[in-house]
């Protein structure tokens, strides 16, 4: 038996094990890329897209954790939220994700590094001017990929 939504009840359409495997497809593009990059068959002018992969992928994946814990679309998009990987890792925490040193070290270090340029958008959009971005062999994120 379907029922049709109420005219105030918003259908969800980012059930959270889309928005986790869609951030899985990201996580695995991007570690496509950056193997195509490394073994130079492919060739790319900046480093951006993969990082920007890489964000993307955290970012669903932490809330996908907390869609299935309850939290709603609309607040998860909200400005409380929004691309800021830090605040994502720490309502994960909050609202009981499962604690592994590893694995904890590892969000942490990735986190550390990419949460900068999520929030102010590096990776997506062209900014000019002098900045440094990750690099691949910097110690935490050469351990963390």
């Amino acid at each position: 038996m379907t029922t049709e939504p109420t005219e105030n009840e918003e259908i969800d359409r980012s059930p959270p094990i889309a928005v986790f495997l869609t951030g899985e497809s990201y996580f695995q593009s991007a570690k496509y890329l950056r193997s195509g990059v490394e073994t130079a068959d492919l060739r790319l002018r900046f480093n951006m897209p993969i990082y920007y992969l890489y964000s993307h992928a955290l970012e669903l994946t932490l809330k996908a954790y907390l869609l299935s814990k309850g939290v709603t679309s609309n607040r998860l998009r909200s400005r409380d939220y929004g691309h800021k990987l830090k605040v994502l890792w720490d309502a994960c925490l909050t609202e009981g994700f499962p604690h592994h040193p590893i694995n904890d070290a590892f969000v942490a270090q990735m986190i550390e590094i990419l949460d900068p340029f999520a929030v102010d958008f590096e990776f997506r959009y062209i900014q000019v001017g002098l900045r440094t971005s990750p690099r691949w062999q910097h110690p935490k994120l050469r351990s963390a990929i």
